[in-house]
């Protein structure tokens, strides 16, 4: 799994201005909400805001639940500007998880002797 971070200026309607980008891999067998949090407050730390994520993402605990948890501001998506900063960040994550995948797969192909020219 990768989880990614946009630190970005958003208006009702769409993304402004994207400040900065982060993207944290993560290796386990089960993911409970313990890890999703630890992910979610390595990749924001000293990134200022407000945490917006989907519900589902936050196994559809209650916004407070989350805040109180995270121990910053959090809440759910209510405005198209906030929906496409979430999108983007599935689309960022979605693709460095492609790399990294594409990166380890290389690199068994190469200890195995195949490389990208079938030789």
């Amino acid at each position: 799994m990768v989880c990614a971070a946009v630190s970005a200026r958003i208006s009702p309607e769409c993304i402004e201005k994207i400040y900065q980008v982060r993207l944290k891999p993560c290796v386990a067998e089960t993911l409970d909400l313990n890890i999703i949090v630890d992910l979610v407050s390595a990749i924001s730390e000293c990134l200022p805001g407000t945490i917006i994520a989907e519900k589902g993402d936050m196994y559809n605990l209650d916004a407070w639940k989350i805040k109180s948890i995270l121990g910053r501001d959090f809440k759910y998506p209510e405005s198209l500007g906030e929906r496409n900063s979430i999108e983007l960040a599935h689309y960022i994550s979605f693709a460095g998880r492609k790399l990294t995948i594409g990166q380890e797969s290389e690199q068994e192909d190469d200890k195995v002797g195949v490389n990208a020219n079938n030789e």
